[in-house]
């Protein structure tokens, strides 16, 4: 295992200690939710403090959060595992495109987009 897919793995438990962390959040469970920001943050500490820091860090953190944070969240808050909320960016952007004529249902949108995010995701592995 070469030193980026050992980066991306560390990333995608990030994305999914800080949507786990988000659904203890909404479930009323503070403290919780401040010790899985608390670990998140360590986390990126760790990332930056072992490997030397690279842009595509942040990329790949991002392709993360699309293709893996709301179905983590969807999961662990027992919601269908294609919703998405309006309270962030990601979430509005979804929802104005979901507001057009020409988008029919948002559920399969959303997994375009998440397949989108992965085959990137794949490609920066590979490259």
């Amino acid at each position: 295992m070469n030193e980026l897919q050992i980066i991306s793995l560390i990333l995608l438990l990030l994305v999914a200690i800080d949507a786990s962390s988000d659904a203890l959040r909404a479930s009323g469970k503070q403290v919780l939710h401040h010790s899985g920001e608390i670990l998140q943050i360590a986390g990126w500490f760790a990332v930056w403090g072992l490997f030397e820091f690279s842009v595509l860090y942040p990329v790949m953190y991002i392709l993360g959060r699309i293709i893996f944070f709301d179905i983590v969240y969807n999961i662990c808050t027992g919601n269908k595992l294609s919703y998405v909320g309006e309270s962030s960016i990601y979430g509005k952007i979804l929802t104005w495109f979901t507001n057009l004529n020409w988008v029919k249902e948002q559920g399969f949108l959303i997994w375009v987009i998440r397949a989108m995010a992965l085959l990137a995701w794949v490609i920066l592995l590979i490259r």
